[in-house]
């Protein structure tokens, strides 16, 4: 089991996300925070003026600071000595990555990770949501938001809680392709399509412009262009509700504030529907069909479909119209995990785009079924 840990944050200069203008590293090692490193980040790209209102970091105050390549030669050695750590981690490892790629500089063709926010759900499974900001005004744990420094050694504090709390970041381990951008737990079995991948990197440009929790017209526009372009997409979900979603709020030339909160609402389901499905302190499972996706705490899937059937539920193999909710094990799924819904979580959100009542409800939601066996 690992022993250090690298907590790492990094903010940007404009809605590309492909740019660090400021980034922060805590070191977590044998349980304790051992060294923090901050530095702001001569991007070398222009600065939008919403990234500018998000992290206080204006083009003036960069222009003087090391580049990405003059900064790597410093933090790699301690980047590399750990697993890396980060809320909502894949936004912060698509954005090192990208830096590694455009800028020519040769790392490893892998490296792991594993994300606070993934391991907040599963530690604090009561909570609304498990934003960073959210998670340390629960714990009580100072943070100034969207400073990098900041937000890296809240991230280690959170860490160090979770492992305290008998959370194991092993658990939660992930392999990144830096070269390709993308999470992986296995190997592919085979190439993805041309229409799997596009459609995955929709998911991965919803992710980074949902990864701060709002939502700007450029980043509206950039969305719109993105799909303009790809329009061989049409027919599969989700390209087909985005499309409809953006056009009928571009349609009148104003986005007015309520649609784009709505949108925002839309995309994040999209980009994690386990994150945002339903909440239910009681969850009756009586006379409801329902099918099973992920890996379960509680047990195989065997064993948890046996437990729920002593309630009176009604187990399915497969998502229908005639299905009442799709339970997701709290060990995720090397499916969805990867920005691939899997086929199961997939048809739930599709019924629920066209006015299906199906649940997308989480294992922790069910934990009073699961812990009492009996009838």
């Amino acid at each position: 089991m690992n022993d250090r840990y690298i907590a790492f944050d990094v903010e940007t200069p404009n809605y590309a996300n492909d740019r660090i203008s400021a980034i922060g590293i805590t070191v977590v090692e044998n349980g304790s925070i051992t060294d923090d490193f901050y530095s702001l980040v001569n991007p070398e790209v222009h600065f939008d003026p919403f990234n500018i209102r998000l992290t206080g970091i204006t083009p003036e105050m960069a222009a003087d600071q090391p580049t990405f390549p003059e900064l790597w030669k410093m933090i790699e050695p301690v980047i590399g000595s750990g697993l890396l750590i980060a809320h909502n981690a894949p936004f912060d490892m698509g954005v090192l990555a990208q830096c590694l790629n455009d800028y020519g500089i040769e790392w490893h063709p892998f490296t792991y990770y594993a994300c606070t926010c993934a391991m907040g759900r599963a530690c604090y499974p009561q909570l609304q949501n498990h934003k960073l900001n959210t998670l340390c005004d629960y714990l009580n744990l100072n943070l100034d938001h969207h400073n990098a420094g900041s937000d890296s050694r809240a991230c280690a504090e959170l860490l160090l809680d979770y492992m305290h709390h008998g959370v194991q970041p092993n658990r939660f381990l992930r392999r990144y392709d830096l070269a390709q951008r993308h999470t992986l737990r296995v190997p592919p079995k085979a190439k993805p399509s041309e229409t799997t991948t596009q459609l995955l990197a929709l998911k991965d440009l919803l992710s980074t412009i949902t990864a701060d929790d709002e939502l700007s017209e450029s980043e509206v526009l950039s969305l719109q262009t993105w799909m303009s372009q790809n329009l061989a997409l049409r027919g599969n979900f989700p390209f087909d509700k985005i499309f409809e979603t953006v056009g009928g709020a571009l349609e009148d030339g104003i986005l007015e504030d309520a649609e784009l909160q709505a949108m925002l609402l839309l995309f994040e389901q999209i980009t994690d529907p386990v994150a945002n499905s339903c909440s239910c302190d009681c969850f009756d499972i009586s006379g409801k069909a329902f099918c099973l996706t992920g890996e379960f705490e509680f047990g195989d899937r065997s064993s948890v479909e046996a437990t729920l059937y002593q309630k009176g539920g009604i187990p399915v193999s497969s998502v229908t119209r005639k299905t009442d909710c799709v339970i997701v094990g709290s060990k995720g799924s090397d499916a969805w995990s990867n920005g691939n819904y899997g086929t199961k979580l997939k048809k739930a959100l599709e019924l629920q785009a066209k006015g299906l009542p199906i649940q997308i409800v989480k294992e922790q939601d069910i934990c009073n079924l699961l812990s009492n066996r009996g009838g």
